[in-house]
């Protein structure tokens, strides 16, 4: 029984030290890495087929904006603002989520997802990109509540949602994302190595955000502020690590207390004697 219990309480606490280290194993920037066989539209631009990274841009200040490069980390091609997107249960591999578009069109990306995370990232489209391609899809399309022509622009927590017939919704950003399955065509791709080198990123600044706005009717100074506060916010996750290791403690003070009771009653016995 007490060798039955020591050797349980040993492989959990192996299975913990594993899943740390394999937890400390991932890169903070959630880096993961997708091929495209074909054109794939994402806010600003489109991606010709070919291996693209994608990234948080810097994961400890601002993990919103998303980064894309190429396969090997040295030639980034756009940074873009994403709003948060909830799911029932975690994502159980790296996958972008497509939303339909007209005939001819590329395939736009609505979403990315990190593995074990609830949490992914819907991307902001500017307004005029979203407009043409909601014309083709089925569920309104996240683009900003002003008018705007470029992925600056779209660094504002005054979102809306454009949907096919022209209409639009306004969305909060400062509130908890909608839950949901999530919809539209999923493809798979894998965790990049975190020894890749990839060159800090630039990231796109407040002033410039409230300029580029300012020119349009955009958003006023405080609400600026608002989506900078927004952007800060890191994604809520939730890790069993710590549940077993502390499983794997319990069960190993509970072995040495077994030992301990069993030796007291050996020495006693012999005191008897």
């Amino acid at each position: 029984m007490l060798r039955s219990v020591l050797r349980m309480a040993c492989a959990v606490l192996l299975l913990s030290f594993v899943m740390v280290s394999a937890v400390a194993a991932q890169p903070a920037d959630k880096r993961t890495l997708f091929t495209f066989s074909g054109p794939v539209a994402i806010p600003g631009k489109t991606l010709p087929a070919g291996q693209y990274i994608f990234r948080l841009a810097d994961p400890l200040s601002s993990a919103k904006v998303v980064q894309v490069l190429s396969a090997d980390g040295k030639t980034p091609y756009g940074q873009f603002f994403s709003y948060s997107a909830e799911r029932p249960e975690p994502a159980a591999t790296p996958e972008v989520r497509f939303m339909e578009t007209a005939k001819g069109m590329p395939a736009a990306i609505r979403t990315w997802w990190y593995p074990g995370e609830r949490i992914g990232y819907e991307f902001v489209y500017p307004k005029d990109q979203a407009r043409r391609l909601a014309q083709g899809a089925t569920e309104p399309v996240l683009t900003t509540k002003a008018e705007s022509t470029t992925t600056e622009q779209t660094n504002t927590s005054d979102l809306a949602r454009v949907a096919s017939s022209g209409a639009e919704t306004a969305v909060n950003a400062d509130t908890k994302p909608t839950s949901g399955t999530p919809t539209g065509t999923a493809q798979e791709g894998t965790v990049a190595s975190s020894d890749l080198k990839i060159p800090n990123a630039t990231l796109p600044t407040v002033n410039a955000a409230k300029a580029n706005n300012s020119s349009s009717g955009a958003t006023s100074g405080k609400q600026v502020a608002r989506a900078n506060t927004a952007r800060k916010r890191l994604p809520q996750t939730a890790s069993m690590v710590p549940i077993v290791a502390a499983l794997g403690l319990t069960l190993i003070a509970g072995a040495i207390l077994m030992v301990g009771r069993r030796n007291r009653s050996f020495f006693m016995r012999l005191r008897r004697r």
